[in-house]
């Protein structure tokens, strides 16, 4: 497949589906696979995923829920208090059990700097890729699977539609476009 230029938010990489799934295939442990899983398929900040490592109980198992109190994020400009991650796609539902079984994630620098030497050695362009990578990519994906932008921004926890139009009309291919149709169609 020809690759192609990065797509930048803000200074922050968005990775197409074989983007993410090559970059994916060079990380070297099942555990760090699965973080990157959780992070990819829930869009929580990192922040957020290091908490919910912390707090199982946070995972509503009979309502394919995460439920995110207000001490799970912190960030200073939230405007909600806490949120429901939902819906829970199947891709993120058979690894969650998993994921609270295995080390605790690494730092945010740590993951950082994992992210970049991943990216490198599988072949992508390592310029914008971060933590903030996996929640700007499946923000991107629900936008362009043409979720409901008001379903999209409750479920990551954004105050306005008006934050979510910069992932509209982003310059993915048509082959993407259908591979995000296809990997999101189990969401309901």
């Amino acid at each position: 497949m020809v690759q192609n230029e990065p797509i930048l938010v803000n200074k922050t990489r968005v990775l197409g589906p074989y983007e993410s799934n090559t970059l994916r295939e060079e990380i070297p442990k099942n555990y760090l696979q699965t973080i990157y899983d959780v992070c990819l398929w829930s869009g929580m900040r990192y922040v957020e995923v290091q908490r919910f490592w912390e707090h199982p109980e946070w995972w509503q198992s009979g309502r394919r829920t995460i439920h995110l109190p207000e001490m799970a994020q912190r960030k200073v400009k939230r405007k909600q208090k806490e949120r429901y991650i939902h819906p829970i796609p199947p891709q993120l539902e058979n690894v969650i059990n998993y994921f609270h079984d295995n080390p605790k994630p690494p730092s945010q620098n740590s993951w950082n700097e994992d992210l970049q030497r991943w990216a490198k050695n599988s072949g992508l362009d390592p310029k914008g890729i971060s933590s903030k990578t996996t929640r700007k990519s499946i923000e991107s994906w629900m936008i362009s699977a043409d979720m409901p932008l008001h379903v999209v921004c409750l479920r990551q926890g954004h105050d306005s539609l008006t934050s979510m139009r910069h992932y509209q009309g982003l310059p993915f291919t048509e082959i993407e476009r259908a591979e995000i149709r296809r990997r999101l169609s189990g969401w309901s």
